[in-house]
């Protein structure tokens, strides 16, 4: 006789088909009662409001917010953030920014004083945004701060604004990992006399003639997948792959630092570029000589300082991202403050220490040259890692140096999609938009829709890297990003006021002659970007403003206004709710 087992009866209890399907007829008629319950919870405070009309109930208590939590995990510690931090701006490849970009549209340049006032302002960016996490500590960062501080709609503008331009920080990625890396590889090929490794760098450097841009966009298109896949996934792999980054990018600035430091000589450096790249550049003599036909003569001052400045900000931020994932960090009073403020205090000194390296073995003056010059530049600035090349011509080197230019600009890339999908995890938690993208997985903690919602929209500003001219042309992001803190700024001076109406509760903050602390740092934010956002419309270097660049503008607040607006009438004929109540306490943690 074939007997009959059902894997939840108690091992020793007597079994038959009966008794199996009494089992199974009690466990279904308690789940159906468990879900009646739960939705029985959920719907009772909003059907008691709909037939009392009261209106004024609390955002919680009417149930409007999808669940009572989101599902997201308090994981980040202090060396996390400050892993994360570097990792958003990394110290080699951020800081090679600074002079692949600066000198062909300023020279005579004092990077010094350029640096320093840039650092102060840095230092204040980093306790403002403390601040404003410390005080609303949620996870969507600059949306959750406007939006409760000053209006919903200028919070949801905010969030979209901050979501365009990092969408195309998540779709970039590659396009700047080939360009560095390749230019760098390029020009290591002449001076190793290896006319494939020139090629090659010639072939993934997008902006070169021969370049093999669907090439490039396909091997970009797998990035994008992997580092999709690892935003998804999070937590230890997601921690594995960011601290791996973090490690190598430390490596291989050891490696140059290292190098620069046992060729210390100005002098050994010019021997060394005359002997390996001379035969395709010039002598270093007649760099200069070059140069000064085309007005260029050795020397800084501080004509182009405040100029300059945005350039700087545009290189090395910083981009203030982790109030992104406030909600996920444990103890942002403690650690957020520790991580981010040490991250950015040990990047000040290692690129001051880095250029003032590159000043004494090469020299500032020469590389301004060399951008100049028609037979080396031609107006183009290079990546300054050629010059340890020309110290230290080894092909392993160079192979390192290119790994690490190349992972260090995908790195950033990959955790945009972290700090995207929580701004658009936020919006469906507040019901903006559909409340399928606050899913969080049970299994790994993380908004999948939302995850993969980003994906797919980064492949789009992709796209437009590789094959247009569109983002370099009408794309304005650093006037984006500079409306987005500006607002924030706004938020951390009004805070103290809106705080007295008794809406959150969080630490006390400190004051300066009476004046909170937030909102002083919320003034000097307010000045901060105002000023980098006018430089951004300004100066053709940080951006963009032609009537393309305008329009483009124009319509991301168009299409906002009409998403918020349409959610709202949406939310109150279907649901019957009040979508501006969402907006009158912080959502769960």
């Amino acid at each position: 006789m074939t007997v009959i087992t059902f894997r939840n009866i108690k091992k020793h209890r007597q079994v038959t088909p009966f008794s199996v399907y009494r089992e199974l007829e009690s466990r279904t008629r308690v789940k159906k009662a468990k879900r009646e319950t739960r939705r029985g919870r959920r719907n009772h405070l909003v059907s008691e409001q709909r037939d009392s009309g009261n209106s004024k109930v609390p955002a919680q208590q009417e149930g409007l917010f999808l669940r009572n939590a989101t599902g997201l995990v308090k994981s980040i510690s202090a060396f996390g953030v400050f892993a994360w931090v570097v990792v958003n701006f990394p110290w080699l490849s951020s800081w090679a920014g600074i002079f692949w970009v600066t000198p062909s549209y300023y020279r005579n340049v004092n990077y010094y004083a350029g640096l320093g006032v840039w650092a102060a302002i840095a230092i204040i960016i980093v306790l403002l945004y403390w601040q404003l996490t410390v005080a609303m500590p949620r996870s969507g960062g600059d949306y959750v701060f406007v939006s409760r501080m000053i209006h919903p709609l200028a919070g949801f503008i905010v969030g979209l604004f901050f979501f365009i331009a990092y969408s195309i920080s998540a779709g970039s990625g590659p396009y700047w990992a080939f360009s560095e890396a390749g230019s760098h590889l390029s020009f290591s090929g002449g001076v190793l006399a290896s006319q494939w490794m020139t090629n090659l760098g010639a072939m993934i450097t997008p902006f070169a003639a021969n370049s093999d841009k669907p090439l490039m966009f396909g091997v970009g298109l797998i990035l994008l997948a992997v580092g999709a896949t690892a935003a998804l996934v999070a937590g230890r792999v997601l921690k594995a792959i960011i601290y791996g980054i973090f490690i190598y990018g430390i490596f291989v600035l050891a490696l140059v630092v290292g190098i620069l430091l046992t060729h210390s000589s100005h002098a050994a450096f010019i021997q060394s570029y005359n002997q390996y790249a001379s035969s395709f550049t010039n002598t270093t003599s007649a760099i200069f000589s070059q140069a000064a036909t085309q007005g260029y003569s050795p020397g800084y001052n501080l004509t182009n300082l405040f100029f300059v400045i945005p350039l700087l900000f545009v290189s090395i931020g910083p981009y203030p991202v982790m109030q992104n994932v406030g909600g996920e960090i444990k103890d942002p009073k403690k650690n957020l403050l520790y991580g981010f403020l040490g991250a950015e205090v040990l990047s000040i000194a290692i690129w001051f220490a880095l250029t003032w390296l590159l000043d004494s073995v090469v020299g500032i003056s020469f590389l301004e040259a060399w951008t100049v010059a028609p037979s080396a530049g031609g107006g183009f600035a290079p990546v300054p890692t050629i010059f340890v090349t020309v110290l230290a011509p080894n092909p392993v080197l160079v192979w390192i140096i290119f790994s690490g230019l190349f992972i260090l600009n995908i790195g950033w890339s990959w955790l945009a999609f972290v700090f995207l999908s929580r701004v658009v995890m936020a919006w469906s938690f507040d019901r903006v938009i559909p409340t399928r993208f606050a899913h969080v997985s049970s299994r790994f903690n993380t908004p999948t829709y939302a995850v993969i919602l980003c994906a797919a929209i980064a492949i789009v500003p992709m796209y437009l890297e590789f094959f247009t001219s569109f983002i370099a042309t009408q794309v304005n992001s650093i006037f984006i990003l500079a409306t987005v803190w500006i607002l924030a700024s706004i938020s951390a001076l009004v805070y103290p006021l809106r705080r007295k109406k008794q809406l959150y509760s969080s630490t006390e903050t400190s004051s300066i002659g009476g004046v909170p602390v937030i909102s002083l740092l919320g003034i000097i934010g307010i000045i901060a970007f105002g000023y980098v956002g006018y430089s951004s419309i300004a100066n053709p270097a940080v951006g963009p403003f032609a009537t393309g660049a305008q329009i483009f503008l124009a319509a991301i607040l168009a299409v906002g206004i009409a998403i918020f607006i349409a959610s709202y009438y949406y939310n109150k004929r279907a649901h019957g709710v009040d979508l501006m109540l969402v907006f009158k306490e912080l959502p769960p943690e």
